[in-house]
């Protein structure tokens, strides 16, 4: 009985071993990619149609729906929401390039701008 007990165990620590590992390689394994911002969204004051008040404060966020290219030139569509905050966070201008470490499923660090002659040859050309 503890024999069986114990492969039961064994089994489950690496069912959830393997489901956590790609879970987390899905949500926060980086790459560096780039994106055009082609369309600037109005500033929005909600969030999950609500208004989002601080202290009687209204705060403020972009959203963007971009597609970035990765520097071996593959391409993921994300989205992202800029940060609140109470005097407003500033909105990328149409055709500026942006930088960010992305994952499969969402931006994990930035973006921040980017000259265009930064840009790695792969991703310039799908970009353009």
């Amino acid at each position: 009985m503890k024999k069986i007990i114990g492969i039961v165990a064994v089994i489950f620590v690496v069912v959830v071993g393997i489901f956590g590992y790609n879970y987390w390689r899905t949500t926060y394994q980086t790459t560096t990619a780039y994106a055009k911002v082609t369309a600037v969204t109005k500033k929005k004051a909600t969030e999950n149609g609500k208004d989002y008040k601080v202290n009687g404060q209204q705060y403020y966020y972009y959203d963007y729906a971009l597609t970035w290219v990765t520097e071996n030139g593959d391409t993921r569509q994300l989205g992202y929401e800029t940060k609140q905050a109470p005097d407003g966070p500033m909105p990328f201008a149409q055709g500026q390039y942006i930088t960010a470490k992305i994952s499969q499923k969402r931006v994990v660090e930035g973006p921040s701008l980017i000259s265009a002659d930064k840009l790695p040859t792969a991703a310039k050309q799908k970009l353009n």
